[in-house]
């Protein structure tokens, strides 16, 4: 079994229990929107510690609707390429699969990479947050207070120096003004 790397001081998974089917049309759009501008994040391959190529380092999403966001974290994060393998040895294959990208700082980012994603409970959990893989996170609108609205302003400015993107999808209540509303 390989050791699991995913930040679960910062944010919970969702599980495949979470959500009453797979997708959505508005999860897809949330997922196309997310992907948007997430790459190439290469480097050149003699040159590892260089800086990547991120067209957008750092994205805030809307939706009204928690079930939507928590679809596009299980469509993003792998969960149901893993919950479709044939074997175990498949899920071994594809989980390899995962860490050999994140190795392979000269190969632009692909659409089957998976990202890590999962729910926040307080934006003060993402205070010095820095990515090992592109990153969505759900955070709940009625969790942030004007204390998190600052860190998020933070998160934002640093974002710049970040090895992958990360994605923040407020969820509920009436869309925040730095956040980018999408249907759901």
């Amino acid at each position: 079994m390989l050791p699991k790397r995913f930040d679960a001081r910062r944010m919970a998974p969702v599980g495949a229990a979470d959500v009453t089917a797979r997708t959505c049309a508005d999860s897809e759009a949330l997922v196309l929107a997310c992907r948007l501008g997430a790459g190439p994040a290469t480097r050149p391959f003699l040159q590892p510690w260089t800086q990547p190529r991120i067209e957008w380092p750092y994205g805030v999403f809307h939706v009204a609707n928690a079930e939507v966001a928590r679809r596009a974290c299980l469509q993003i994060d792998g969960t149901w390429t893993v919950v479709d393998a044939k074997s175990s040895a498949e899920r071994l294959r594809l989980r390899l699969a995962a860490q050999q990208a994140d190795l392979s700082w000269w190969r632009p980012l692909a659409a089957h990479d998976p990202w890590d994603a999962g729910v926040v409970t307080s934006a003060a959990a993402l205070q010095g947050f820095r990515p090992r893989r592109a990153t969505l996170f759900i955070l709940a609108n009625s969790a942030i207070d004007e204390t998190g609205i600052q860190l998020l302003a933070e998160l934002e400015r640093v974002a710049w120096g970040w090895p992958r993107a990360v994605r923040l999808v407020v969820t509920g209540g009436p869309p925040p003004a730095f956040a980018r509303p999408m249907a759901s």
